[in-house]
């Protein structure tokens, strides 16, 4: 019997908080099969392997901050429970990232259509599409920071000067950027039918 799209993408959506949740609750024993299973399902993806470079970095940064936080906090003896915090944390983002590589966004849309109204099922869906856009925007911004010598590499983290230029030079405009294309977005919707003052206001695109 083969399975619809729709009901693929709410197997899905079903499956993302189940693997979070239990990067939350396992005993660390358990953590290694679940890294595997979630390792398996992010390198199935044709962007897999990219998105696993770019969260190892990510680790590696979050990795020393909490590392360092705790042997501030609570000594030496403390680094395997920081090891553990780090390797959950992570876990709990792997199942999302591989949701989005593996799922267009017409297909979310289409997928929490009858979860919820089909107004908010659209906003809902938009933000999502957004995702990959502000991670792009993101890089840019962080890039050419470097590019002018700011201060905000991997090896400068560990001094709070660094946080603040990331904060003023890199969220900031990106912040900006944001309230920018969603006001793009809104307009973009309405120009297509999409508003509350049509007398038969259109949410989403006629099923086929």
């Amino acid at each position: 019997m083969k399975v619809s799209t729709r009901s693929r993408t709410r197997i899905k959506l079903a499956l993302v908080p189940v693997l979070a949740t239990a990067a939350l609750l396992l005993p660390p024993w358990a953590l290694a099969p679940l890294t595997m299973v979630n390792l398996s399902l992010l390198l199935l993806q044709p962007q897999g392997l990219k998105a696993l470079s770019q969260l190892t970095r990510l680790l590696l940064v979050q990795l020393v901050l909490i590392v360092s936080l705790y042997l501030i906090r609570f000594g030496l003896n403390s680094w395997p429970d920081a090891l553990l915090l780090c390797l959950r944390m992570t876990l709990m983002l792997v199942p999302g990232l591989w949701f989005f590589l593996s799922t267009p966004g017409h297909h979310t849309l289409a997928a929490i259509r009858g979860w919820m109204s089909d107004r908010n099922a659209l906003i809902l869906g938009a933000c999502l599409s957004q995702i990959p856009l502000i991670a792009d925007e993101a890089k840019e911004l962080y890039l050419l920071q470097r590019l002018r010598g700011a201060p905000i590499g991997s090896g400068d983290l560990w001094r709070p000067a660094a946080w603040k230029a990331l904060a003023s030079q890199v969220l900031l405009p990106l912040l900006i950027r944001l309230i920018r294309l969603s006001q793009l977005q809104a307009t973009a919707l309405q120009a297509r039918g999409y508003c509350d003052d049509n007398p038969k206001p259109m949410t989403h695109y006629p099923e086929e």
